[in-house]
């Protein structure tokens, strides 16, 4: 009888197996619940992050009347210059200006070696002493008949000759003689008594002192339809701009830049200003037309073109504002604010300041009324002296 009872049967041992099947199973479904959630607990995307505010820069744009306009460079001439050299060979035996000086019309400023033409002077004025005597006699004596009217004409031959070699001597000492032609500085040289000079060496530069300057520019083809004769344009001269009134234009356009050349006249031009200095010259043009004027921090630029971010309430809660991009055609600069042609109106807002940071529909508020509101939080609070 206890041989039986120690014997396992055939349904005991189904039972254990079983039993250590499902205790399997049960660890392994626990161990694959467990993994899955580990799974997806790191899979999960993270929780979103509460939304701040971007603080920034508030401007509205302000209403400005313009014309089309474009920038040049000019060069500025004196009225009255001329480039002084010799006509003639000859030895310097009189300097009379040093370089840089200024110099009154008619002052002798360079005399060239004239002995020679002097004394050949002399000679031709007294022998055109006795042609005028003899021409005289023999007209007398023609007015009695005494003398043929062959000798009356050989003696006024003669006259004339003598008097020719006197003007050519005068005007050879004259070339010789360098005087200035009108009030002028002259410029730098390098000459000295003695040095022998052969024709046509350059002396110096005359620059013609007056109370005006005449500015030559060129002018872009699409302005050059606008501007006329008498019609001002603007010297961007430190410390203050100047305006100078055009006097001339070109008749022909250049071939190469299809630019026409202009001169300005400009009265009364600062002292810093010299011959041959460049000045920078807006030319305005065409009617006016009206614009808006932003910051120009609030204007971006990207391939697709320039742009602001405008400011605008949330659609959803009215108390926050959001910003949008608005395209935009910006003009010239004026000053620290830029022209907007199109695309802003007088009652819209933009982003001045941190828009390099900003993107469509971002949350964003003003920096000053945030600034304030800190200020009022921190600010310390009354308290009762009589409750203490």
């Amino acid at each position: 009888m206890p041989e039986k009872q120690t014997k396992p049967t055939r349904l005991n041992i189904l039972k254990t197996v079983f039993g250590s099947i499902l205790l399997i199973a049960v660890v392994l479904g626990v161990g694959a619940a467990i993994g899955y959630k580990k799974y997806t607990m790191m899979t999960a995307p993270p929780p979103p992050n509460p939304e701040h505010p971007e603080v920034v820069g508030f401007d509205h744009p302000q209403p400005v009347s313009m014309r089309n306009s474009t920038t040049t460079v000019g060069t500025v001439l004196a009225p009255r210059s001329v480039q002084l050299r010799t006509e003639v060979v000859g030895a310097v035996s009189e300097l009379a200006f040093a370089p840089g000086d200024k110099v009154a019309e008619g002052q002798l400023l360079l005399k060239l070696d004239t002995s020679v033409e002097e004394a050949q002077l002399a000679g031709a004025m007294a022998a055109m002493k006795i042609a005028t005597s003899t021409l005289k006699r023999t007209q007398e004596a023609a007015n009695l008949l005494a003398i043929s009217e062959l000798e009356l004409e050989q003696a006024s031959a003669v006259m004339k000759m003598a008097e020719s070699d006197v003007l050519r001597l005068q005007a050879t000492i004259k070339k010789k003689t360098l005087k200035a032609p009108f009030d002028a500085r002259a410029g730098l040289f390098d000459i000295h008594l003695g040095q022998y000079l052969p024709e046509g060496t350059q002396i110096t530069m005359l620059q013609g002192i007056d109370s005006f300057v005449h500015i030559d520019f060129m002018m872009p083809q699409q302005a050059a339809d606008e501007l006329h004769v008498g019609d001002e344009v603007r010297l961007a001269v430190e410390p203050q701009p100047f305006v100078a009134k055009i006097i001339a234009v070109d008749s022909q356009a250049d071939r190469g830049t299809r630019n026409v050349m202009a001169r300005a006249r400009l009265d009364k031009p600062p002292a810093s200003m010299q011959p041959n200095d460049s000045v920078r010259i807006e030319l305005q043009f065409g009617s006016s037309v009206d614009a808006f004027t932003i910051p120009a921090a609030a204007l971006r630029r990207s391939p697709m073109g320039a742009f602001v971010y405008v400011v605008e309430p949330d659609a959803e809660n009215q108390t926050k504002l959001r910003v949008r991009v608005q395209s935009v055609v910006p003009s010239k600069t004026i000053g620290q604010r830029v022209a907007i042609l199109s695309g802003l109106s007088a009652n819209q807002t933009v982003v001045s300041d941190g828009s390099f940071k900003l993107r469509e529909k971002l949350w964003v508020t003003e920096a000053n009324s945030q600034s304030s509101a800190k200020a009022k939080e921190t600010e310390p609070k009354e308290t009762d002296a009589s409750a203490q």
